[in-house]
This record gives C-alpha cells, structure tokens and sequence, in this order.
C-alpha cells in the first residue's frame, strides 16, 4: 500500500533526492491532480529553529504567482515527517540538458537565460531572493519552457549550515563571492548565480572548478574567469559582455536588477545595439594600458623587487608602526565620541502610526529607522506599529534609529471552493485548514438529493478574500428524504422518456434489461419490476425491460414468407409429379 501524507497526497513515485529532501511524484487525492512532495530528511526533523525557517520561508515563496516559477501548494506536517507539495514539472533539470547538449546555441540559450530571468525579476520585486540558483534548481519541459524551484528554501538551509555542512556543497560552483566570504547575500548575488549558468549553458563548463569546495570558493574570491568566448569563438562580444558584468565580483560592477539583466538579453535577441556596452569598452582607461602595454606597466615591479632587503623591511615597520598609532587614534576619539553622546529613553511606539512615532522619537532625540518592515496582524489594525527595536523604556544613546514592524492589517486570502463535486465535509475541511484558515467552522445540516455529508453550501463563497481567523459556515446535506410511491406506469413509452419518469422525477434507482419482442417497437418499455401501480421506496432499484425488436412488422413479414415457401412446395411437388406420369 502506497504511503498518503497529510491523508491526501499519495505517494506514487519517487523521483530524486538531495541534500535537504526526498522529492517523490504524488497525486493529490482531493483535488484529483499530479503533484510534486518534497520530504524533510530525518536530520532537520529535530532542528526546530529550522523547521520554523523552512515553514516560513516556504509559506513566503507560495505567494509567488509566475510562468517561470514552479508553484507551492501546500505546507504540513505528517507525524514528525515535513513536507512541502508543489506543482509537477514534466521535464528534466537544466543540469541533465547542459551535461547532454551543451555548448547551447546562443538563441536556445538567450531563450532560456530570458525565462529564468523574468522568474528571478519576479521574486526580487516581491522581496524573496532565491539565494541557490544553479541548473539543478531549473526545470524544463520538452516545449522548452524553463520553471525555477526550491525559492526562499535556500535561506531555510543556509541558516542551518553551522550544524549540516554539507548539505550546500553542491552549489559552490554557482555561489556569489559575497556568499562565499560569509556575508549576508542579496539580488545581486542571484545575478551573478545567473550569470554564472548563462555562461554554463554557452560553454558546456562553469567558469571556476576545483578539487574541493573551500578550492572553488577561493577561485569566486580571487581569480578572474576565461572569457566565454575563449571556450566557443561563437558566443558575440555583446553576449559576453552581459555575462561578464553579471559575474562581476564586485556587486557595484555587477548588474543593479534582473530587470537590467533581462532588457539586455532582450536587446541581444533583437539585434539590437546595447547602451552601456560600447561605452564601457572606451572609458576604462586601465583595461586599455593592460591590453597595449603589459610590459611597460609590470616594469616598475622589477624596479621594486630590486631594493634591498633591509630597506623593505624598515619601510614596513614604519608602515606598520604609523598603521597602529592611526588605528588607536581612531580608536580613541571613537570611544571619546561614545562616551560623551548623551542618554534618552525609548519610547513606547506600540499602536501608532509612523508619522506620530517619528514625532515620539523627534521628542527623544531618536529617529525612526528608514526600512520599515510590515507583515499581517490578527490584533493590530493596519498602519499601527506592531513592535520596536530597542524596545520601550530601554536606555540608548541619543541618535540611535529604532526599528519598527508595521501591521498591514488581517491577512486575507482566497477562499477554496468546497461545494464541486459533492465534497465530503472532513475532505472540506482538510482542505479549509490546508490553505491557512483557523476560525471556527459551523455545520448546518440541511435534507437535500446530494449524498449523506456532502457540503452543498458555503459562507463565506468560493474564491472570495477572508480573514485567515474569519467565522465559516459549512451547509452539509442529511442526505435525501425519501418516501413510499405508486410504481408509475411506463409500459409502451420510450425507453428514455421512461428513464426521465422514473429516475428524475421519481428518484428511483433504475436498472434495464432488454429482450427480444415481436409485439412492441425496439425500444419500447415492454414491462416493469414491480409492475404498474405497486408500492415501492424512493431510492431503491427498479427493473425496466425494453423490447430490442424487431417488433410487430417483423412477424408479419415473417408469416408471409412461410406461406409463400408452402406455395412454392407445393408447386414444385406438382411438377415432380408429372415429370413421373411422363415417364
């Protein structure tokens, strides 16, 4: 028997495995549909500031909506077992298709890098970076449509990387020079894991390889990469540009915005001309000496590697010397500065609005720091501030900013729709409770034709936008009223008039025979069980018997020809008769 998370998802096949999860095909049993499962594995099972992570980072990337993002449909938990479900991809990882086919013509890879990048646009401008961007990350079905999966679950898994080290090491190939020196990563470093991949996809090669992972992120670090088109001469001065500027190092070199990166691969697929391209190559004045004149800029090195060694030495105690005094210094009037700021007291911002807040701490020689975050509240109304950093009371140093998180007032969210199909009331359920709804849910039993426990109505209705913690009323049927009739009478009707008789307007469960009849049409009711005018249940099975012909005209056919064939009889015995005489 196969295994069934969550009582609705059964497992049908398991389709790969990673670091994080085991991916298995499922289909979704109530809503009657092919699905992908995601299974934590047991090692982040006991790891709650984890699964806290995960779940909220999951439940973030749900509200992405893009052709080009592979979608999440649900987030629960089955026993001590975690588990994300998502849209089923009919395809294979950009991964399988560059091992097989790469170098990628540069129009399949334009097309590709394209899709990838409206993705990633998406994501930013709803302020979720993906953090893991590489070819194993990257669907694509046989049409050539690219969809990008696993966003915001990265971020789950590299804040979990003090205690499973292993579980990024297969994406250091990809990984920004900002997240191999440890700091915090942002949209430009999906930029550069992008750009990384276009270059993949050109050349059949990633840029930087090694024998192990700590090798490959010092080569992110430090060493700069062959240019694209020294692998495949195809790839155009234009193209490599873009790549080159999206796997900058520095992230002020890099491209600002996926919305930059795909207006240049727009451009490129156009034949059209890029703006900054042409200006780059002519204002870079360093580029320019190191192309024409290598020799002459590397001379002076070999007039430095001649002074003596005492002399360097005692230049770089000086160096070193000057450096301390410097630093100390700083040090010094650093503290001096600190200690002689004056103290105020925080103050209670909770329940206001951000223009009477910035009042509050104008008051106190504070101020309101410029990044104000907001998420949903059940308790605070919209535009008031939820909480504060530092919080009220606390003694700080004037001038400090204070952090604040801004209530965007109760989440609303699409409501399902329960009344398809006949939907039981604990299927209707599971499925309310699935999407996020906590509030409380009334049964109303009310007589209706639809069967025992269905749900036939609802409040609030299908789609609508409701609060996560909204009162639902759920109308479920008690299943039909039957009662005791006279059998209707539908000898020598239509077999489908007499089905309309019976089952629509009589709720009686019919079942039919037929049998062969040289007295009534073909298809013509021939009799009844029970026969007319019987008492009988609603609900229960009746038989209805239809002649299949071939009926009254048959048999008079029938007739007429055996006479004829005892007229020809006997003719032919006359004949034979006096053939005998003759003879």
């Amino acid at each position: 028997m196969s295994k069934i998370f969550g009582g609705r998802y059964e497992v049908l096949d398991r389709i790969g495995a990673g670091g994080m999860a085991i991916v298995y095909k499922a289909k979704d049993l109530l809503l009657n549909r092919v699905v992908t499962i995601k299974v934590l594995r047991e090692q982040f099972v006991t790891d709650e500031d984890f699964i806290r992570r995960f779940r909220r980072e999951a439940q973030s990337a749900a509200s992405l909506s893009h052709p080009n993002i592979v979608s999440i449909y649900d987030v629960g938990k089955d026993g001590d077992t975690e588990y994300i479900v998502m849209e089923y991809v009919e395809g294979r990882n950009l991964k399988e298709i560059i091992r097989e086919y790469a170098p990628l013509s540069t129009e399949q890879s334009i097309n590709l890098a394209r899709q990838i990048t409206g993705a990633i646009r998406n994501a930013h401008e709803n302020h979720i970076i993906h953090r893991d961007i590489k070819p194993h990350n990257i669907l694509v079905t046989a049409d050539g449509h690219a969809k990008v999966t696993d966003f915001g679950i990265a971020r789950a898994v590299s804040s979990a990387t003090v205690t499973h080290t292993g579980d990024i090491v297969g994406s250091v190939h990809y990984l920004s020079p900002e997240q191999a020196k440890g700091i915090q990563s942002n949209e430009q470093s999906d930029i550069y894991s992008l750009g990384i991949v276009l270059y993949e996809l050109l050349t059949g090669k990633v840029p930087y390889d090694g024998e192990t992972p700590i090798a490959i992120a010092l080569k992110h670090l430090q060493q700069e990469p062959v240019p694209p088109s020294k692998l495949n001469p195809r790839i155009a001065k234009e193209l490599e540009g873009v790549i080159m500027r999206a796997i900058a190092k520095s992230p002020e070199q890099r491209y600002v915005s996926a919305k930059e990166l795909l207006e240049d691969l727009n451009h490129i697929q156009a034949g059209e001309p890029i703006a900054w391209f042409g200006l780059s190559q002519a204002s870079d004045p360093e580029a320019t000496q190191t192309h024409k004149g290598m020799v002459k800029a590397l001379n002076p090195i070999e007039v430095i590697d001649a002074v003596p060694i005492k002399s360097v030495n005692k230049r770089r105690r000086i160096l070193i010397v000057g450096g301390l005094v410097l630093f100390l210094a700083l040090l010094v009037g650093g503290i001096w500065n600190y200690m002689s700021v004056g103290s105020t007291k925080v103050p209670d911002l909770t329940g206001k609005t951000v223009p009477v807040a910035e009042d509050f701490l104008k008051d106190a020689e504070l101020s309101l720091d410029p990044e104000v975050t907001q998420e949903f509240s059940d308790e605070v109304d919209k535009d008031l501030i939820i909480r504060q950093d530092p919080k009220a009371d606390n003694s700080v140093k004037v001038g400090r900013t204070v952090k604040v998180v801004v209530s965007k007032g109760i989440e609303l969210v699409e409501f399902p729709n329960v009344i398809i199909g006949q939907m039981s009331k604990e299927n209707a359920i599971n499925l309310i409770k699935n999407a996020g709804f906590t509030g409380e849910i009334t049964l109303v039993p009310m007589p209706d034709d639809a069967a025992k426990d269905a749900v036939i109505g609802q409040d609030p209705m299908p789609k609508s936008s409701w609060p996560k913690d909204g009162n639902i009323t759920l109308t479920v049927s008690t299943g039909p009223q039957w009662s005791t009739i006279n059998m209707p009478s539908v000898i020598g009707k239509l077999s489908s008039e007499a089905k309309t008789i019976l089952v629509d307007q009589n709720k009686l469960v019919l079942k039919i025979e037929t049998e062969v009849s040289y007295t009534s049409p073909e298809d013509v009711v021939i009799s009844t069980i029970p026969s007319p005018g019987e008492s009988v249940q609603q609900g229960s099975e009746v038989t209805m018997v239809v002649s299949r012909g071939p009926g009254p005209f048959a048999q008079g056919l029938e007739a007429q020809a055996s006479s004829n064939n005892v007229m020809i009889a006997q003719f032919l015995a006359g004949v034979q008769k006096g053939r005998l005489k003759e003879q």
